[in-house]
């Protein structure tokens, strides 16, 4: 049984993590828990936050989600979901150990007689049961690549896409491409079927691999640079997208993108920029919003995450975007900005660093975005794209809202 597991440094990743595992984080053509799938071609169960578990089992099924009980009874190899892995970094066989890298725990293989001498409730504190076990079992360094932060996925996404390319191996045109579309080193190049490719397009794979799912339509006059990805249902209309990007599934995109990663459902169908961001579901961006992904020393970017500023030792930052938010019309937002989920930003001036969850506003004058009026627009949203928000999704945003109300006091936000 492998089991992914979710530590104390999913805050870091906030606010993306807010409505999501860690492992759903995508980073590349696939997520953090696709990759983990693929390497180990099983079914895989998850560990997660309790109030998660409802819209995760929605996703995999509930009978793959915190079964405790399943646990305790089974061989088990528990994997951290924040591993980006690329390769044969964990094995799948061996002797009971807790694979580690400096204070973090990558994996710990266990054996049903161990896993016998636990409780399940014991489960239910991953972490008091990780410590636990390190007592018991012995202990081995090992090479693997832990995301600490959300910057780390935008910077690791080019290298991503050339690596989830090779593993995935497929290759060819199998959408429909019109003749006067110009495709660049076309072997590196996957178009899947039901796709169109329409004239005046540009694809240029030369400095790495492009990777199309089903249903994408690209318009003209669209340059898509390598290594890139787009996700299944979206629609990209006459935009300019560097290397580095993560796309979709159904996206709506204009502008221009670079080194970014967008999750599914996100509507930014105008111009604007967005540079080195990572931005999650069902976010609508409004025309000319733009990030900074730069400062104009040059220095090094600092970024608000959970109450602390946290030097990302990085010269290019763009945004990082919770779930359900909106900016308006020409919203500039600064080098390292941090906007929660379900924001409702005024367009038409620059924005604050750090933007709590459920704020609505603008400049430096913000209130609390109404419960009721966040479900009732995310509704609305959703069922414009086909899909019935479930009382899961509810509780969700519900169980969000109450979790950042100390933010939102902190940041002074009118209650």
């Amino acid at each position: 049984m492998i089991c992914l597991f979710e530590d104390r440094k999913v805050v870091n990743f906030y606010p993306l993590t807010l409505t999501r595992p860690i492992y759903e984080l995508r980073c590349g053509v696939m997520s953090l828990q696709e990759k983990i799938h693929t390497r180990f071609s099983q079914s895989l169960f998850f560990h997660c936050r309790d109030y998660l578990t409802r819209t995760l089992a929605q996703r995999v099924g509930k009978d793959r989600v915190n079964q405790w009980e399943k646990m305790v009874r089974s061989d088990l190899l528990l994997i951290n979901g924040r591993v980006l892995l690329s390769g044969d970094e964990i094995p799948l066989e061996g002797e009971e150990e807790v694979g580690i890298q400096g204070e973090d725990i990558v994996y710990a293989r266990l054996r049903k007689k161990t896993m016998a001498s636990f409780s399940k409730g014991s489960l239910r504190d991953i972490e008091a049961f990780l410590t636990e076990v390190m007592r018991k079992i012995r202990l081995r360094q090992v090479e693997a690549k832990l995301v600490e932060f959300p910057w780390d996925l935008v910077d690791g996404n080019r290298e991503m896409i050339r690596k989830d390319f090779e593993i995935k191996n497929r290759r060819g045109i199998e959408g429909k491409v019109d003749r006067n579309a110009h495709l660049i080193n076309p072997g590196l190049i996957y178009i899947e079927r039901g796709t169109t490719v329409e004239a005046g397009v540009v694809m240029d794979a030369t400095q790495g691999p492009i990777y199309i799912e089903e249903g994408v339509r690209i318009r003209p006059p669209t340059i898509v640079d390598g290594p890139s990805y787009i996700g299944r249902g979206t629609t990209i209309d006459g935009a300019k997208i560097r290397g580095g990007c993560s796309i979709g599934p159904v996206c709506r995109i204009a502008g221009e993108i670079e080194e970014s990663i967008i999750h599914g459902f996100t509507n930014k169908h105008h111009e604007g920029f967005i540079g080195h961001s990572y931005i999650g579901e069902w976010v609508n961006l409004g025309a000319l919003t733009t990030t900074s992904n730069l400062k104009s020393t040059y220095g090094t970017v600092k970024v608000c995450l959970s109450g602390k500023k946290i030097d990302t030792g990085k010269m290019k930052v763009g945004s990082f975007i919770g779930d359900h938010t909106k900016t308006g019309i020409g919203t500039l937002l600064d080098t390292g900005c941090v906007m929660g989920v379900a924001v409702n930003l005024f367009g038409g001036g620059r924005t604050p660093r750090f933007i709590p969850s459920f704020s609505w506003g603008g400049g430096s004058e913000f209130k609390e975005n109404r419960l009721d009026k966040v479900l009732e627009v995310a509704r609305i949203v959703m069922e414009r794209r086909g899909i019935q928000q479930t009382p899961s999704e509810r509780d969700l945003l519900k169980k969000v809202y109450q979790l950042t109300l100390k933010e939102r006091k902190s940041a002074k936000v009118e209650l």
